[in-house]
């Protein structure tokens, strides 16, 4: 099995071991998720804050954006995490970053960014936006690297909520363990994980079965205009602002669209488009693995992983957006 990254490098200036160290010392931390919030950022944002509270210290997550509606088994029905929610008496003093890649991904908090102490992220494309950094981008989920760091600062078994958490960012991350980014130590954390408590079978479930009436008109919206181009090789759809209000179903709901149009046999790339805020597209991208996405994401000023990134345009450079993104596959339209 191939040893995880340890060393500090020039992306990493700190070590699991010294984030332990730099954590024990300091209290009254403050962790940010990524807007638009997913399994692996509010998992491994809330075990790390379980984590940090069970030895003492002070510790509250923020987000700039609501927890989706099919998420908050994980928060325990609790859906928003703002600044403007913490207790009054609460003082931040230690900043931290969870599956953040860059300050844009604070959305509405992302004038904090220069203010972050240490960030812990897994995307290969990654801003240096703190003071420490630990970035590996093998990591299947960012929840890999929480669990290590988790694991030494407690003494003994990792406690049940705090390894369902993770479980549940490790198993949504990797699609089910089904994606690329799976690896011998991925199943290795998720049998721990196990061993500890979470519930693989309700975790899997919450996650990859159980939708809204709304999720599935979403879904079925983007199946009956989803346009297959290049032969077939690239899966395309957009949903604007007029769409969501027409068919009844919202932003959130659109979160798995991007999966279920890339399943159509012969696809080996896929493409999103939805007018997220008026005026805005949301591009996100899915590749079989062999095709950079996130290198070519990042010439919008997005990034993510190899098979999986994104990124924003205005609503007038969509279209255009689009084309360079098929070009740049090495596909002609």
């Amino acid at each position: 099995m191939k040893k995880r990254r340890t060393q500090v490098t020039a992306s990493n200036n700190i070590t699991i071991n010294g984030i332990r160290k730099v954590l024990e010392r300091n209290d009254n931390f403050l962790i940010f998720m990524h807007e638009n919030p997913d399994s692996d950022t509010i998992g491994s944002a809330l075990a790390l804050v379980l984590t940090l509270r069970s030895v003492g210290k002070k510790a509250y997550m923020v987000c700039c954006d609501k927890i989706p509606q099919s998420l908050m088994f994980l928060t325990e029905g609790k859906r928003f995490f703002g600044i403007e929610d913490l207790p009054r008496d609460f003082t931040p003093k230690f900043l931290i970053s969870v599956d953040v890649a860059s300050p844009n991904q604070l959305g509405k908090y992302h004038y904090l960014a220069a203010k972050i102490d240490l960030s812990l992220d897994h995307h290969a494309c990654h801003d240096d936006l703190a003071l420490y950094r630990f970035v590996d981008p093998e990591a299947g989920a960012c929840a890999e690297i929480v669990y290590r760091v988790i694991n030494r600062m407690i003494q003994g078994k990792i406690p049940e909520r705090t390894a369902s958490l993770l479980y549940a960012a490790l198993a949504a991350d990797t699609g089910g363990f089904r994606y690329a980014n799976t690896t011998p130590y991925t199943h290795k954390i998720a049998a721990k994980l196990i061993e500890c408590g979470a519930n693989h079978f309700q975790i899997c479930r919450s996650l990859f079965e159980m939708k809204s009436k709304t999720a599935l008109a979403a879904e079925a919206f983007a199946m009956e205009h989803v346009r297959y181009l290049c032969g077939g090789k690239v899966s395309y759809v957009k949903i604007t602002e007029a769409d969501k209000e027409k068919c009844g179903f919202e932003d959130e709901d659109t979160y798995d669209v991007i999966n279920v149009i890339r399943r159509a046999e012969g696809v080996k790339v896929a493409l999103f488009a939805r007018e997220r805020t008026p005026g805005v597209f949301k591009i996100s991208t899915r590749s079989t693995g062999d095709i950079d996405m996130a290198r070519i994401c990042a010439m919008f000023g997005g990034g993510g992983h190899v098979g999986a990134a994104g990124c924003s345009v205005p609503a007038d450079e969509v279209d255009g957006a689009i084309e360079k993104i098929i070009k740049e596959c090495g596909f002609e339209k």
